[in-house]
């Protein structure tokens, strides 16, 4: 099993880090393309909300991205220090009534992108978004 770590500051322009970080992730785990364009939508979706929603882009503050994988399997942890939230509380964006809200989009779009999505409020503080992905 291969490990990989990420710490970023809660900075917008840090998002070409975690790409950059995710791009050497699939050098060792080679997804196909059409897999990998998925995967890094999700990511840098779920890292963006750590920066913004979660950190309130307070740049004291970090967004954690864990990588491990094997021949067949890729997870994907990101982490952030904000307060968190309820994600069954979170509206349906393909809904009328918000389909033209521009919020809430993101942990939609990253759940559709990857095989398995897991959200958890962490006990001290945070929220922890865990992503699998599987070679097709």
């Amino acid at each position: 099993m291969t490990k990989l770590f990420l710490e970023i500051n809660s900075d917008k322009n840090n998002i070409k880090d975690v790409e950059s970080f995710m791009e050497k992730a699939n050098m060792g785990f080679h997804l196909p393309d059409d897999q990998y364009a998925r995967m890094m939508i999700a990511v840098t979706e779920i890292a963006m909300n750590a920066i913004v929603h979660g950190n309130k882009q307070n740049s004291g503050k970090k967004v954690k991205v864990f990588v491990e994988y094997d021949e067949s399997m890729m997870k994907i942890v990101v982490m952030d220090e904000g307060g968190g939230f309820k994600i069954n509380e979170l509206a349906d964006p393909t809904t009328e009534e918000n389909i033209l809200d521009l919020h809430g989009r993101g942990i939609f779009i990253a759940r559709a992108m990857v095989d398995e999505f897991f959200y958890q409020h962490l006990e001290g503080g945070g929220s922890e978004f865990v992503m699998i992905v599987r070679k097709k």
